[in-house]
């Protein structure tokens, strides 16, 4: 017996890839992919902290531990004060009602067991104290100044005699805390707090108390510079198990590395490292040369010498972004493109390039202190990682924790099909201006199926990850597009392969053609005729083919025969309305399908 499918789907059909907007504001401005690990859980879980102390930071081992045995959900910075190149040190404990932590300047890097709660750490000076942090029962009130320089979103913030002792330096610090309150965690609206600020110079501390729940305080003490503690202050976030909260994380994770001109070693804070330089860095003719080698090596990228062409080949991780340098001419290609000739030097047979090439070609922004001959590299790229992803239905819903401008869709549909998403807040601690918590949903098909996610902006596949599914033809629906003139239509829908087959829903299999046959009521109109395109599914470079048009029949019945011609593959097939009978709108599409030639 014929089956016929009559019943519409609950989701939207669009006919092209979603873009899906996570956050406005401040991106990286290099975007890179990475591989991401797992922190290790109990009895098996699969634990993913924030990637700003979970991947191998500094604050790995402290953070895991706070995981597994703070009696309170720990908050940690995510970026660091400056330590004038000098190593961090960590000394923690573990209170009855939650932590305390200090960093440190350090003469020498400790070992990652000096960072846990209890351990042995060496002796220190008051002056070599960055910060303090710590968590415990909140207090009815906290000691603060008596200036009252600003009170916002729930904040208050307070300078002592010294520190406001001038109008340009209150002037200073209301314009500072102004742009805090509006963008910084956890000065988002779900915490309330206290900021004060004491003494002057070289002897200011900045002091930050807040609360989310009226139950937990939280503590934040920095020792050096207004603009550093604006900066460690934005960046705290809650020690949490993120796969609890999505089952994809996709964040940004950035990295910086400390030079000097005329040296040849480079400091890297989030690391607590050293690293030697094959050549040191120098500033000629008012410009910054790096060697390239250490710059491709900082950024995990690839790099390769052809003297028979007198070329250096280097790109991004992935071999993306590949560029050819021609070490006698200076000239510099992307493809067969030049994209800019530079004077490159040479240091004991070290290649030096500038460092403006190395950003505005591989993104990879700097700053440099002439006066103190010092200068930075910055290099940002994407965090993932996620639960394993099961399916029982055509449809994948997934969760997506994120930051950025990316792209969902399906390995077997591309960027044809059924997409869909809906915005929820992030975890708290997650300022919802910056992270948003999204569900997205692709469309699958039987057999194997990745969810897939990209950068927009490039275009660049970022990670795919497998479906578990075992679906059926049975399981795969006619995709109507849910248009609203086709409210009162009426379709039903069969196909036929060329063997003989019918296939029960929206899914058909063929060595040559598929015959789609069915019956259409239009409401108080009658469709005298039905067009038709398909294209393959798998590629979002594919082509669709020409829109071809048949007959309706006055009772409503009609039949089409689909044979693809560009070979064996999936195609999304599209029916569409005949033309006039949508107001504005040439053609709209009413439902797709899949047929598959083998």
């Amino acid at each position: 017996m014929d089956s016929v499918h009559r019943s519409k789907s609950g989701f939207k059909w669009t006919a092209a890839f979603l873009l899906v907007i996570l956050v406005s504001g401040l991106i990286p401005s290099a975007l890179r992919t990475a591989a991401a690990e797992d922190t290790p859980g109990s009895a098996g879980e699969q634990i993913v902290l924030d990637p700003g102390f979970g991947y191998r930071s500094i604050w790995a081992p402290l953070a895991n531990e706070l995981f597994k045995s703070s009696p309170v959900t720990a908050y940690l910075p995510t970026r660091l004060p400056d330590s004038g190149k000098q190593y961090y040190g960590i000394s923690s404990r573990l209170t009855e009602e939650g932590y305390a932590i200090q960093l440190y300047r350090a003469d020498k890097a400790p070992d990652a067991a000096s960072t846990l709660p209890g351990a042995n750490s060496p002796a220190r000076k008051p002056g070599d104290v960055l910060l303090e942090a710590s968590a415990g029962a909140a207090q009815s009130s906290f000691p603060h100044g008596e200036t009252l320089l600003l009170s916002k979103n729930g904040w208050t913030v307070y300078a002592d005699s010294d520190a406001a002792a001038t109008d340009s330096r209150k002037r200073q610090l209301v314009q500072a805390f102004s742009q805090a309150v509006k963008f910084a965690t956890p000065l988002s609206i779900d915490a309330k707090g206290i900021i004060n600020v004491s003494g002057t110079g070289k002897d200011a501390v900045y002091t930050a108390y807040w609360s989310f729940d009226g139950k937990t305080g939280y503590t934040f003490v920095s020792h050096t510079s207004l603009a550093d503690f604006n900066s460690v202050l934005y960046s705290f976030r809650p020690v949490i198990n993120l796969l609890n909260r999505a089952d994809v994380v996709l964040l940004p994770l950035s990295v910086e590395m400390n030079w000097q001109t005329g040296r040849t070693s480079a400091f890297v804070p989030r690391e607590n490292k050293r690293i030697a330089l094959s050549s040191a860095p120098i500033l000629a003719n008012g410009n910054l040369y790096f060697p390239l080698k250490d710059a491709i090596a900082f950024i995990q990228g690839h790099m390769q010498t052809v003297p028979s062409e007198n070329a250096v080949y280097f790109s991004e991780n992935g071999y993306y972004n590949q560029l050819k340098l021609n070490v006698k001419t200076g000239q510099v290609y992307k493809g067969r493109q030049k994209v800019a000739t530079i004077k490159v030097r040479r240091q004991n047979g070290v290649i030096l390039v500038p460092l403006r090439l190395l950003q505005e070609q591989l993104g990879l922004p700097f700053s440099y202190d002439s006066s103190a001959k010092t200068g930075t590299i910055g290099y940002s790229t994407w965090f993932t990682n996620n639960r394993p992803l099961k399916a029982s239905s055509a449809n994948l819903s997934v969760s997506v924790l994120g930051i950025g401008t990316f792209y969902y869709e399906s390995s077997r549909i591309s960027s044809f099909g059924t997409f869909s998403y809906q915005q929820s807040n992030p975890p708290q601690g997650y300022n919802g201006r910056k992270y948003n918590l999204y569900q997205a949903s692709i469309p699958l098909l039987p057999g194997e199926n990745q969810f897939i996610y990209g950068d927009s902006r490039n275009g660049r596949i970022i990670n795919s990850i497998p479906v578990d599914s075992k679906l059926t033809a049975a399981d795969i629906p006619f995709r109507y597009s849910g248009y609203p003139s086709y409210d009162s239509l009426s379709l039903d829908l069969k196909l036929s392969s060329s063997d003989g087959a019918d296939w029960p829903a929206g899914y058909a299999e063929t060595s040559s053609y598929v015959d789609l046959s069915g019956a259409i009521q239009a409401g108080g109109d009658r469709f005298s005729s039905l067009r038709l395109t398909y294209r393959p599914s798998n590629s979002r470079e594919s082509r669709e083919s020409k829109i071809v048009s048949f007959p309706v029949a006055k009772d409503g019945r009609f039949s089409y025969r689909i044979k693809p011609d560009q070979g064996k593959g999936s195609y999304v097939v599209t029916l569409y309305n005949p033309p006039g009978t949508i107001p504005k709108a040439d053609r709209a599409a009413i439902v797709t399908f899949i047929v598959v030639v083998k």
